[in-house]
């Protein structure tokens, strides 16, 4: 078509256009997500500068929270019946990833630039020191096999560490980088978010005894995948995709492909704590935002959406009590608290 020919037809493509959107009503918004159904009970003191919180797990046996500092070098031990500080663990150089390990009276947290760090649980006294690969992240408890499966981040890989941290380490190599990683207590595997250096983005399963990839569920649309968390139905996984700002829901069964939902979150979804008796999924991210999504629905239904605090990308929760966790590395007077929060309706 000549230059001017399309001229002409462009003028009145746009004039249809107008006239169309004059004459037809506005169409309806998108319902905004509702805001969160969660109330503060209060803010607890932390000891520490002012800087980054990683991972969390709560010790159900003795009743406490255990807090990575991450950039404070230091693991904080938080009583959870008042909320306060039981123990600081020093001289921990980049601690992230937490994991508690009540069969073997154990915790593990992963450390830079390459070592797993066993405390005792009772005691919360350091055990021993034990080498990892690059940057470990995550960290993962098989009470099975009595293995630790951790992240090694910089590595693209898995590390598998035999007789409760003290045994022999094996490592997988698996993509460009890994992220976090959760063990599947039904199939007796470490499941772990794997970034490709080409797309898509993977969720991988791994046999811990063998340390061999048994299974692999490609993320499409995933970009950055990072955070894991699984269904307390055991047939679904949900996955934080950090660069693309979404959670995706996907099968577990074999031969599973496109995900099976996706979802708007906060920008850099990180931490996921889901609420099994609750039925609630809550999704930390580095913007601040909070996200909580229902378990008890297909897909990714949304139960409330709002900016909690800057930087709170981190999140756990107490199945039995159902309050809410999140480390604040500036709370409303400047210094560390722990934001402890509550679902709207129930006690105190």
């Amino acid at each position: 078509m000549a230059r001017f020919g399309r001229s002409i037809l462009v003028a009145l493509l746009a004039l249809a256009a107008s006239q169309a959107s004059t004459a037809a009503p506005a169409s309806t918004p998108a319902p905004e997500t509702p805001k969160l159904p969660l109330v503060v009970v209060h803010d607890a003191p932390l000891p520490g500068r002012p800087v980054r919180f990683d991972y969390q797990a709560l010790d159900a046996a003795h009743g406490r929270l255990i807090v990575a500092h991450m950039n404070d070098a230091s693991v904080v031990a938080v009583n959870l019946a008042d909320a306060s500080v039981a123990r600081v663990v020093s001289n921990v150089p980049l601690p992230r990833g937490v994991a508690v390990a009540s069969e073997a009276n154990r915790i593990f947290v992963t450390s830079s630039p390459h070592t797993l760090v066993i405390l005792d649980a009772a005691s919360l006294h350091e055990l021993g020191r034990v080498r990892t690969g690059s940057n470990p992240d995550g960290v993962a408890w098989d009470p099975t096999h009595r293995i630790v499966g951790i992240s090694d981040q910089g590595d693209g890989a898995i590390s598998l560490i035999s007789d409760a941290g003290a045994g022999t380490r094996k490592a997988l190599k698996l993509g460009r980088e890994t992220g976090n990683v959760a063990f599947d207590a039904r199939r007796g595997w470490f499941w772990i978010a794997v970034e490709q250096t080409h797309a898509p983005d993977e969720l991988v399963a791994v046999e811990p005894v063998g340390a061999t990839s048994v299974r692999t569920v490609p993320l499409p649309g995933c970009a950055g995948a990072h955070g894991v968390s699984l269904h307390p139905d055991g047939a679904t996984a949900f996955v934080a995709c950090e660069d693309a700002a979404k959670l995706a829901r996907v099968t577990l069964d074999a031969g599973a492909g496109t995900p099976l939902a996706f979802a708007a979150t906060g920008s850099g979804p990180d931490v996921l704590a889901p609420d099994a008796g609750l039925g609630w999924l809550y999704v930390a991210s580095e913007s601040g935002e909070l996200g909580v999504f229902d378990l008890a629905r297909p897909g990714l239904a949304a139960v409330g959406r709002q900016t909690l605090a800057p930087g709170s990308h981190t999140v756990a929760v107490d199945a039995a009590t159902h309050r809410v966790y999140f480390p604040l590395s500036h709370g409303p007077n400047g210094a560390p608290v722990l934001r402890v929060m509550l679902p709207t309706g129930l006690t105190h």
